[in-house]
């Protein structure tokens, strides 16, 4: 038992933000760069601005699916990182409240593999901080917006969340001369406790061919509280106990998923005279020197009656903040009608483009930490169908887009202060393949 404390007071999990923030949602957004605050007028809408959801023409259903596969190494050493894959789905849901227009909207990613993923390592060990457990998480949105006229939305909402808060208790006998001999049983106390985080976004269209806008996005912090008890008289079987009703209880408290604190400035613009041609570009400002150390912090005791003078505990681990820094993400985007009325006019062709350039908020490691990470390149190209007037039963239009997204990461040298160090000099990089399809059925 006190070597399971000892290693949780060592550990670290390496988990951050969310899969959406990293590769984007939906594919006509992931193929613009994700520079979309300004465009969104459908179920991405409540992730890139809520306010676009009042844009929406009318009730409209998302459905798609991504993946994005990771080709990621440590000093040339492939890590064993998932790929991240789920399902997208949305509903926009429009009306009328007097003349006041709105609109409330469902925005939900959903990992085919985890829900949530909790994954514990020590302090020391190498590993592609903003990867891993980073990108497998539920994402889970209601957000709702008004257009207030003037060309004015404003839109707003929550995210939801959930972790684990519990203990497990154990009761008993303890025989000193063979382990064999003891007697426990064992219960289990745990509570899921909700976690909620708020998002604001506004839009300002200003004519037919220029949109602004500014979001908001909450920081976001998931903790894991785990308890283990332990409550036994110290004796052998037949034979007064040596010690009644000793004690060993451990608490331990990670920070498992962070997501810092995000502002958004966004631009649409439709070119005059050449209005097939929308281009968009996002800047995000991401507060991640606000990141939490992450590690876990343990509580160990122990009441072992008059022994307590013969043991000595150690106490948790201290270790030094992680030192990230503050970083500006821009993002640049572009959309071609490149046919339209095809078909006898039931079909619209579109191609699509983008970049994307994150720089890592992650410092030299020169210290015990080794969280390796790079700067973030990514390109991306797609293409959207929307059949119209398909038949009396489905006048409304039904659009398909896909999407093919590369991320490189350049390869990135760390070097240790301490030429002892057990780690060493180390780097990261490697490449993040996406690939998506997304439906939208308009009613």
């Amino acid at each position: 038992m006190l070597a399971l404390a000892g290693a949780l007071g060592l550990a670290c999990p390496p988990a951050h933000a969310n899969p959406l923030d990293a590769f984007g949602y939906g594919s006509r957004a992931a193929a613009m760069g994700s520079a979309y605050a300004a465009v969104a007028a459908d179920g991405a809408a409540g992730y890139y601005n809520p306010a676009g959801l009042a844009r929406a023409a009318g009730l409209a259903i998302d459905v798609g699916y991504q993946a994005a596969v990771p080709e990621l190494h440590l000093s040339g050493v492939r890590q064993p990182i998932e790929p991240t894959r789920g399902m997208l789905a949305g509903i926009v849901a429009p009306g009328h409240l007097g003349p006041v227009r709105f609109a409330f909207g469902i925005t939900l990613f959903l990992p085919d593999q985890h829900i949530t993923r909790l994954r514990v390592l020590r302090f020391e060990t190498p590993r592609l901080q903003l990867y891993d457990n980073r990108t497998q998480r539920l994402f889970f949105a209601a957000n709702l917006a008004l257009h207030l006229g003037w060309g004015l939305h404003l839109g707003g909402g929550l995210s939801f969340m959930s972790r684990t808060r519990g203990t497990v208790h154990l009761r008993g006998r303890v025989a000193i001369g063979d382990a064999d001999d003891s007697a426990l049983w064992s219960s289990t106390d745990v509570d899921l406790v909700a976690l909620r985080y708020p998002q604001l976004g506004l839009v300002w269209l200003l004519g037919q061919h220029l949109a602004l806008a500014a979001v908001y996005r909450h920081s976001f912090v998931l903790e894991i509280d785990q308890a283990f008890e332990i409550t036994a008289d110290l004796g052998n079987p037949g034979q007064e106990p040596v010690v009644r009703g000793a004690r060993l209880s451990q608490r331990a408290q990670s920070t498992d998923l962070f997501q810092p604190w995000q502002v958004v400035l966004g631009a649409a613009l439709r070119v005059p005279g050449l209005e097939q041609l929308l281009l968009s570009l996002d800047v995000t400002f991401a507060r991640w020197s606000e990141m939490p150390v992450p590690a876990a912090r343990y509580e160990l005791s122990l009441d072992i009656g008059r022994f307590n003078d013969l043991v000595r505990l150690q106490p948790s681990a201290s270790f030094p903040p992680p030192g990230f820094s503050d970083i500006l993400i821009p993002a640049l985007g572009a959309e071609w009608q490149a046919a339209q009325g095809l078909l006898r006019g039931h079909l619209d062709l579109d191609v699509r483009g983008g970049y994307r350039y994150e720089p890592s908020p992650v410092p030299e490691q020169e210290g015990d930490s080794s969280f390796g990470d790079a700067d973030k390149h990514t390109f991306s190209l797609g293409a959207g169908a929307t059949l119209r007037r398909l038949s009396e039963i489905l006048p409304r239009p039904l659009s398909l887009d896909v999407h093919l997204a590369l991320t490189a990461l350049p390869e990135r040298s760390f070097r240790k202060r301490d030429p002892r160090s057990p780690v060493g000099d180390f780097t990261a990089g490697g490449v993040v393949v996406q690939v998506g399809g997304h439906l939208r059925w308009s009613m």
